[in-house]
């Protein structure tokens, strides 16, 4: 059986080969794909290492088989209009609260699955798949169709929401006299955040405001997480982490995909919010912004207002979602 599966890993990587010398680079990227498989459980380390390289290489050169799909979904201006008046308010401190709450702000995770499972291309379920990244790496969970697709329907759902309905109302707020003193001033009214915490965000505000998105997101992404773990930790979620070592030591659980689906956190803040953190920070096949920038993989492209404005509402919606006063931020009680 070993010998077979030596054969087999031989041959495929010789139709790889034949693959990429005749330009199919597409095809050359999918028998290293399926030669890898093979050197990984041969325990092969050379020809795991020439797999690897080879296969995204390829996914890479591959980038022009590839095709683009654009769709248009029309919805009347009376109705985007209508959603944008009922946010933006005379008080500016009164659209904020609004913004932390309203129902058009953020994708209904239940609503999207029953969309996927209705429309999902019957292909799926009939070929082979997997998704590649920009970098030509294939991507964790791209294999699994179901959610993959899922995934696809939650984009153009969260794309949507923030190009017609986000966008305008942070440029209509900025124009009737948002800045960054009064943004700072309604998160700091909350009472909900961390003095140390506070004055990092105060930075990244401002750089927001300045149009520095690439400083900006690399200062509110991961100080959004602190904050986020901190908060749950005072409404009752478990959040210290008991390390795997011979003594006894702890640390700060660190925010992650598979929390956001833990019950207890779903629970707590809401099966939607949870869904909306996960796919923008944190899934390899949503935005992954807290991967990209704690690892240093953002694009400055990716460093946009578009996802500046997704930070910014998600501070709002953590104030929104607990009444001013109720937790106490003062650390040593």
């Amino acid at each position: 059986m070993k010998n077979s599966k030596i054969d087999s890993l031989g041959e495929k990587i010789k139709i790889a080969k034949k693959a990429a010398t005749s330009s199919d680079f597409f095809l050359a990227a999918i028998h290293y794909k399926d030669a890898l498989v093979l050197a990984r459980d041969a325990g092969d380390s050379l020809l795991i290492k020439e797999c690897k390289k080879e296969m995204v290489e390829m996914n890479k050169k591959a980038e022009a088989s590839f095709k683009q799909f654009n769709f248009e979904q029309k919805i009347p201006n009376a109705d985007i209009d209508k959603v944008i008046k009922s946010v933006v308010r005379e008080s500016i401190i009164d659209s904020l609260r609004i913004i932390g709450i309203h129902p058009h702000l953020y994708p209904k995770f239940e609503e999207i699955r029953a969309t996927a499972q209705k429309n999902q291309p019957v292909m799926l379920a009939l070929v082979s798949h997997f998704t590649i990244s920009q970098d030509g790496h294939v991507v964790k969970g791209g294999s699994n169709a179901e959610y993959a697709w899922l995934n696809q329907i939650y984009s153009i759902s969260q794309g949507l929401i923030s190009g017609i309905y986000l966008n305008r109302i942070f440029e209509q707020l900025e124009k009737a006299g948002l800045n960054e003193k009064g943004l700072l001033s309604y998160l700091k009214s909350s009472k909900l955040f961390p003095e140390e915490n506070f004055r990092i965000i105060e930075v990244g505000v401002s750089r927001y405001f300045a149009k520095d998105y690439v400083s900006s997101l690399h200062i509110l992404v991961p100080q959004f997480e602190s904050v986020f773990l901190f908060l749950s930790e005072k409404l009752g979620i478990d959040v210290i982490a008991l390390n795997r070592d011979k003594d006894i030591s702890t640390q700060m659980k660190l925010l992650s995909a598979d929390k956001l689906d833990a019950a207890e956190f779903q629970n707590m803040w809401g099966k939607d919010l949870c869904a909306q953190l996960k796919f923008v920070l944190f899934d390899q096949l949503g935005y992954n912004l807290r991967h990209k920038i704690a690892h240093g993989f953002i694009k400055t492209n990716e460093c946009n207002i578009e996802m500046a404005h997704l930070l910014i509402y998600f501070y709002l919606v953590v104030v929104a979602h607990i009444e001013a006063g109720v937790i106490s931020t003062d650390t040593e009680k």
